[in-house]
């Protein structure tokens, strides 16, 4: 008797061992299930003889309820039909994390192949939930899926091959395109494919944090989206997220490595810190409108998302012109967003490599870029047909009235983009429809070096008030092609009611020290007046003639320095 007292003591001891080596506490509160894909039949859930399917642990679980899903060898199948937790629960995968060569052999995987079972989801989130450490591959619809789900946890987890339904999950809404030359081009909606990790409120508050995962290698879904429709309010956190080679299904017409998006009134304050986003697109003919981060107030709801660390890198030939490193904009009337861009890298985008773009009426939109670079835009440059996507650095604009547009950017490198270096563009449709405000401060940054101008404005219809500061930047050397032949380029081609523009010495009391040499023109102005007061010119003494280009406008070129600042790219001009 003594004998078998202790064997029992020993064996719980055992359990209590493996248990905390999952990270999963064995308390009295919550009971702790495993499940295995390599399990026998007749199994009652515990360590030693774990169920064999899925449908068996949801069966008995109840809420605050730990599953644990047994890591099993790389030949036998997943787990199949997905899971739908219940409040409070934990599904936790043994083992090593997975996603590292330390898993290849063995893993704890799951998947949910059919769509009428939890309607293609692998797993369904419910309140209060994490889900953590699982291989979770080949989904019918969303790898990790939840609704209205309050304060929920995705960690750690490897994602790949989702929604082989191609079933349609964000969707942007339908717009126009303003063209150059007068009226508009009609888009239809753009449908993305479901993502491997969504989750949607409409209602409540909820606290999201997806922190860790790998969403890779699928051909018809989104990486990561959170969307917000009616009341709801979120808070989220997106972190240390890896996403990667996905492309866009033969019947969806966008494709996103992160996606936020709001609706109604709903509101999302977003903290998107450490991710990475690469290789989105679809090789061989069929281009992409992809997407790295992808921001998109519909009003009139609002966005606040402060993103840092984040590393973005096209792939050459994946995608289409659209395709942008990240793309924040406007649909509705009365949209809100504010994006902080912090420590950032964004490279070898197709179309603009950052946008910040107005396409609903009465947006109010805010963007500020802290030590960020957007370069390496690969696409065929000024199309002289279409306002933006021309292969932009970063571009801000607005194509519908009443909107507000401002920009800081500060200690940031803007170069070898295709078009310009920084656009700010007013295309409203005509002059009875005006953009509120087009405003943007720039300080101690490089926009040097691209293939249109370095920093272009231009106003086509009607704009209420324009304002630009710049000091401490270089504007040397650009290229000069396209309809931006200069350093520093402004044009009025419509109605502006107010405008300053202030490069040094200006109303913005902005102290100069843009550096303009280099480059086949320094400035080219039309319609508009311009202060450069303390520039270096590429020599000293002020600009040639020659370098200087002015029509209905004038430049205060006065009290030009006599030597270069040091931030200057080319100090010789």
């Amino acid at each position: 008797m003594r004998c078998r007292a202790l064997a029992g003591w020993q064996a719980k001891a055992a359990l209590a061992v493996a248990v905390a080596s999952l990270g999963v506490p064995a308390t009295a509160s919550a009971r702790t299930w495993f499940v295995s894909a390599s399990a026998g039949a007749g199994g009652n859930g515990s360590l030693s003889a774990p169920f064999a399917s899925l449908a068996a642990v949801e069966a008995v679980s109840g809420p605050n309820d730990r599953i644990v899903v047994l890591a099993a060898p790389a030949g036998v199948p997943p787990l199949d039909g997905g899971i739908a937790l219940k409040p409070g629960q934990e599904l936790i995968g043994d083992g090593p994390p997975v996603g590292t060569s330390a898993t290849s052999a063995v893993a704890p995987r799951l998947t949910n192949t059919n769509p009428s079972r939890l309607d293609g989801d692998a797993v369904r989130l419910a309140s209060h939930t994490t889900v953590r450490n699982l291989e979770i591959s080949g989904s019918a619809r969303g790898a990790i899926y939840g609704n209205d789900v309050g304060t929920v946890r995705i960690l750690n987890n490897d994602v790949s091959g989702q929604n082989t339904s191609c079933t349609v999950g964000l969707q942007i809404p339908p717009f126009s395109i303003p063209l150059l030359s007068g009226g508009s081009l009609p888009a239809p909606g753009l449908p993305n494919g479901w993502a491997g990790i969504m989750v949607d409120t409409t209602g409540g508050e909820s606290s999201v944090k997806i922190v860790g995962n790998r969403v890779h290698n699928a051909t018809c879904g989104d990486g990561i989206d959170l969307r917000v429709f009616g009341t709801g309010s979120v808070r989220a956190l997106i972190a240390d997220n890896d996403v990667f080679d996905l492309q866009q299904g033969a019947s969806l017409r966008s494709v996103l490595g992160i996606g936020l998006q709001t609706n109604d009134h709903g509101q999302l304050d977003a903290l998107v810190d450490r991710n990475h986003e690469s290789g989105l697109g679809n090789p061989g003919v069929g281009k992409a409108d992809d997407e790295g981060l992808f921001v998109i107030p519909i009003g009139p709801s609002s966005i606040r998302a402060r993103i840092s660390r984040n590393v973005y890198t096209g792939t050459p030939g994946r995608g289409g012109i659209s395709e942008n490193g990240l793309e924040f904009v406007s649909f509705g009337d009365g949209a809100h967003g504010v994006v902080h861009l912090v420590d950032s890298t964004f490279s070898g985008s197709t179309g603009d490599v950052i946008e910040e773009i107005s396409i609903g009426k009465n947006s109010d939109l805010r963007m500020t870029l802290d030590r960020v670079v957007a370069t390496g835009s690969t696409g065929p440059g000024d199309t002289r047909v279409l306002p933006a996507n021309n292969g932009d650095c970063l571009i801000v604009g607005s194509s519908q009235p009443g909107s507000i547009l401002k920009l800081t950017v500060r200690h940031s490198l803007l170069t070898n983009c295709a078009n310009n270096g920084l656009t700010l563009a007013s295309i409203t449709g005509d002059n009875s429809q005006s953009t509120k405000e087009l405003s943007a401060y720039v300080s101690d940054s490089v926009i040097s070096g691209n293939h249109g101008g370095n920093v272009a404005i231009y106003n086509y219809n009607g704009l209420e008030s324009l304002k630009l500061g710049m000091e401490r930047v270089d504007l040397s050397n650009s290229h000069g092609a396209g309809t931006a032949p200069a350093n520093f380029t402004a044009q009025d081609r419509g109605t502006t009611s107010r405008a300053i523009i202030d490069l040094g010495g200006g109303p913005l009391e902005s102290l100069g020290g843009a550096c303009l040499g280099g480059g086949p023109l320094a400035v080219d102005l039309v319609g508009y007046d311009a202060y450069a007061q303390h520039a270096w010119w590429g020599q000293p003494g002020g600009p040639s003639p020659e370098r200087v280009h002015t029509v209905d406008g004038t430049l205060d070129a006065s009290q030009p320095l006599a030597a270069p600042p040091s931030m200057c790219a080319d100090k010789d001009g």
